[in-house]
Parts: C-alpha cells; structure tokens; sequence
C-alpha cells in the first residue's frame, strides 16, 4: 500500500494515507465521491485544452442566446440557460481520459467549481472579477502540481464559467 501513517490520529486508528493536498484517508475519499482510488494529475509541461476548451465552450453558450431566437431565458436572466448548458455538458467529462481522472470524481470536481464560481452572482455584480482573475491564476501552476481529479474539475469548472461570463459580456455589448 502507498502512503504515510498518520502518526497525528489517536492509537488505534491508523489509516493509511496517500499523499496529496487534501490528505484525506483513501476509504473516506471512495466513501465522498465514489470512486476507488485517488487519481492524481500532473503535467510535465503546460497543457493548452483544459484552458481553451472550457472557457470557449462557455463563451460559445454564452453567445448563443444572443445569435439564436428563441432560446429560452432560465430564471429570467441570460446566462442561465447557458449555465445549465454547462452542467449537462460536464457528464461528457465521464469520457475522458483515464490519466486526467475521467470519472465521477472530475465530474463532481466541476459542478462544485461551477456552482461556486456562478451562483454568488447572483448576490454580488462583481462576482465575475475575481472569478475570472482566480482562474488566471490557477491556470498558471495547477499543471505544474500533483493534483486529485476533484481539484483538476474544479480548475475545469471555473474556466467554464470564467469563459461563459467573457461570452456574456461580449454578447450583450458586441452581438
């Protein structure tokens, strides 16, 4: 088995733990998003896809509402229907490759990282500011650490919606 003890646990309890950010025991990991074992993803160089292909997925949606009449406004207001768009395209996710961690654990990673990068929007106006600079930020060293699959979707998830909030922009001042 992989792993370190964790020697900071009462004596009875031992669990063997991987070694990554979250430092969580590996059963608790399966139990939480059910899936075997903890993918972890690390890149020898930066990868341009999962930069590129959220974010133009979501300004592409984004700029749908605007170009296609018809297209129905969720909760009265432009980017929800997009945002749905997204979540229903993140299931695709469960396709990819196994080396990023194509299963539900990614899946769940970019929900998370969309909900939390889109609904406080609702709230706050400017909410899209320190999305969109966090996800610059990421995207400059998350390739260049051992990540779970879960931290690698919410990396996924916020460039989704970062690209889905440019596209709302663009679309309302340009289309």
């Amino acid at each position: 088995m992989q792993g370190i003890q964790a020697r900071f646990l009462p004596l009875p309890c031992y669990p063997e733990v991987k070694k990554s950010k979250e430092n969580l025991p590996e059963y608790l990991a399966a139990f939480i998003w059910g899936c075997n074992s903890r993918i972890a993803v690390k890149w020898e160089e930066p990868p341009l896809w999962p930069v590129v292909l959220p974010s133009l997925l979501g300004f592409a949606l984004a700029c749908i509402t605007q170009i296609v009449d018809g297209v129905p406004m969720l909760f009265d207001w432009e980017l929800g229907t997009p945002f749905a768009g997204l979540v229903l395209a993140s299931m695709l996710l469960y396709y990819a490759p196994k080396q990023i961690g194509g299963s539900m654990e990614l899946i769940a990673g970019v929900n998370v990282g969309m909900l939390v990068a889109f609904l406080p929007q609702l709230i706050f106006f400017v909410w899209f500011v320190p999305v969109i600079l966090f996800w610059l930020f990421q995207s400059a060293y998350v390739w260049k650490y051992n990540y779970p699959a879960f931290r690698i979707g919410t990396w996924l998830g916020l460039g989704a919606v970062s690209g889905l909030y440019i596209g709302g922009l663009f679309a309302h001042y340009f289309l």
